[in-house]
């Protein structure tokens, strides 16, 4: 799909729209999702645009950003891979994120709400 400045569509759903086909045809299986930076050079704008793209993606759930380890393509309810069975359940690593992710709020409210003068 080409990107068109002039289309009435917006050009951050532009790219939303080619990314979600190119992950459906299985461009990014097995390897890391391109980041900001590539892909705002590949659809040649900026990436504030590129991330308001991928934004939109990863509410879709077709996507999922790790700190750390870069955003990866979530497998289809219908076509999983086993590669993704062998390595452990999703849903089990998105909770344990999940907690881990709470852990670290309960930490930095309580840093946040320490005396400033330690």
């Amino acid at each position: 799909m080409s990107i068109s400045r002039d289309a009435p569509s917006p050009l951050h759903l532009q790219i939303a729209d080619d990314l979600r086909q190119r992950i459906r045809a299985g461009e990014f299986e097995q390897k890391s999702f391109p980041s900001l930076r590539s892909l705002a050079k590949y659809y040649e704008t900026a990436q504030v645009t590129v991330h308001d793209a991928v934004k939109a993606l990863q509410q879709e759930k077709l996507i999922v950003s790790v700190s750390g380890k870069g955003t990866f393509v979530l497998p289809s309810e219908e076509n999983t891979p086993a590669a993704v069975n062998e390595s452990g359940n999703l849903e089990d690593q998105v909770a344990s994120l999940r907690t881990e992710l709470e852990d670290v709020k309960e930490r930095l409210s309580r840093l946040e709400g320490s005396p400033k003068d330690l």
